[in-house]
């Protein structure tokens, strides 16, 4: 069998329209090549071509979940949502638990996470229902903790979530007490002094306070302050009961994992990180909307078991793979690819490259491209099957800068062009795709940041020109990799190669 290289690009869909598409007006000329001289078809990524909710734009996670599973996974959003329609949702037993648990104790029951209709991290309408269950369950005395978003969606659209919020919370007599950024709250870095600040202001703790959630957020516009970056505050108006103490209960509604682990270990621990907060805090039940592994936590819906994703496919064949990725992405080249399983199969190598440490990917828009190229082209012909993610498009796409999305795309297809003539030249075949898309709109139709993903297809490509490919979903990868090198896919793998015969 040729050796094979499986390229994911992060957050790089195609799209007809110029206005504010980083890829269209990005001087790309290895790019136009493939798509003018090699094989290639249209991948859907988003919606329930994905397991989501239609119309729900794509993201990293369940890109590289289905990629690497054969099959259409159904994630925290679409489990979530089947609840909601089957009204399971107020009576979800985790949820019942921590509600318990407050009213035994006399406490207060916390729900945190992220205010966002975006769908990457949480959905609003979560929180919403949640504190419908929460009123009719009976409970007085229920704190909101909101983490502004401004990543995932625009950059100041949180104002309309709010009020929405805050009607509901007047309806019960409910109370926001503290608000955060993401920047601070969901940090993935291990950067825990940003993360303290959110905790520390969910105890009741922080330099900036307010009287009105819906006047802070004005106030931080005023001085330039977005969604994402919310200098973490208190409500001045609350007692400071209603903040987090010891033997209340707390719901995280995000129910994905990546950002969400760092500020629940500050709660609770885990085996992850070695670091304590300044203040700890003996928290009764923590509920997690899904598992945040790692850490042990109530979790309100199980995800899907993938027990066959392409790794293990090709250990059982007794196949070298290899996978390479920065650290923005790593995860989703190992654990997420991996159906969510964090294993090192035998005759396997995992190559992390470092991510830069810069406040913005804006100003550093090439990222470590040119070393995930350098590792590939040093160690894939040591392995029979190369699984690689490129993160430019979507790290830089999310800072909603379109001259350094179009300086990202140019430096990597600049890579792209080192692996075409490497792997042309050494006989190695390449898959190119991209887990959803980001980039190609960086900018909205009046001009402004657009930092969101997409809905976007994605592309598929290969240099093998004897091949013709069909169009299809992310489920449809890893079967038609297996094809290409002979390899029968499993039952688990219920979606059909794109090879066209």
């Amino acid at each position: 069998m040729k050796k094979t290289v499986l390229i994911v690009i992060d957050g790089l869909g195609l799209r007809q329209e110029t206005q504010g598409n980083a890829f269209a007006l990005a001087n790309t000329p290895t790019f136009d090549d493939l798509f003018k001289n090699y094989p290639n078809s249209l991948i859907q990524a988003s919606g329930q071509y994905v397991g989501l909710p239609a119309g729900q734009m794509g993201n990293s996670e369940v890109g590289h979940l289905n990629i690497g599973a054969g099959t259409v996974v159904y994630t925290g959003l679409s489990l979530i949502q089947k609840a909601l329609d089957d009204n399971s949702y107020p009576k979800n037993k985790a949820f019942l638990e921590a509600f318990e648990a407050v009213k035994k104790n006399d406490a207060t029951l916390h729900l945190m996470g992220l205010l966002s209709p975006g769908g990457v991290h949480s959905l609003e309408n979560h929180l919403f229902k949640l504190l419908d269950a929460a009123h009719d369950y009976g409970l007085e005395k229920v704190s909101v903790h909101v983490f502004g978003d401004g990543r995932d969606v625009a950059p100041q659209s949180i104002s309309e979530s709010i009020t929405k919020l805050q009607d509901l919370c007047d309806k019960y007599g409910y109370k926001i007490v503290s608000i955060s950024g993401r920047f601070y709250a969901m940090d993935r870095d291990s950067m825990f002094d940003r993360v303290e600040k959110a905790y520390d202001a969910i105890l009741g703790h922080a330099e900036n306070s307010f009287t009105n959630a819906t006047e802070y957020v004005q106030n931080q516009y005023d001085l330039g302050i977005y969604d994402e970056f919310f200098k973490p505050a208190v409500n001045s108006t609350v007692d400071k009961s209603a903040f987090v103490k010891d033997n209340d209960s707390i719901i995280f509604f995000n129910f994905r994992p990546d950002r969400a682990r760092q500020l629940t270990h500050l709660f609770i621990g885990s085996p992850l990180y070695q670091v304590k907060p300044s203040k700890e805090v003996a928290i009764d039940k923590f509920v997690s909307m899904m598992k945040y592994e790692g850490i042990n936590t109530i979790v309100a819906f199980e995800e899907m078991n993938i027990s066959m994703p392409i790794g293990r496919v090709l250990e059982l064949n007794n196949l070298k793979q290899l996978r390479i990725a920065e650290t923005q992405k790593y995860a989703h080249v190992t654990y997420f690819m991996d159906g969510g399983n964090d294993i090192e199969f035998k005759n396997s190598k995992r190559i992390m490259v470092d991510s830069l440490k810069v406040e913005s990917y804006a100003d550093a828009p090439e990222m470590s491209a040119q070393g995930i190229t350098d590792e590939l082209l040093a160690n894939a012909l040591d392995f029979d099957v190369t699984i690689m993610n490129f993160a430019n498009p979507d790290m830089v796409g999310h800072t909603g800068n379109l001259q350094a999305a179009i300086k990202a795309v140019e430096f990597l297809d600049s890579q792209i062009k080192r692996i075409l003539d490497w792997t042309n030249a050494n006989d190695v075949t390449i898959f190119i795709t991209a887990d959803h898309g980001n980039a190609e709109i960086t900018e909205d139709a009046n001009g402004k940041p657009a930092t969101k993903h997409t809905s976007s297809p994605v592309m598929l490509i290969t240099n093998d020109k004897s091949l013709k490919l069909k169009d299809g979903k992310l489920a449809n990868v890893a079967p038609t990799v297996l094809d290409y090198i002979n390899i029968a896919k499993p039952a688990e793998m219920d979606e059909e190669s794109l090879l066209i015969k």
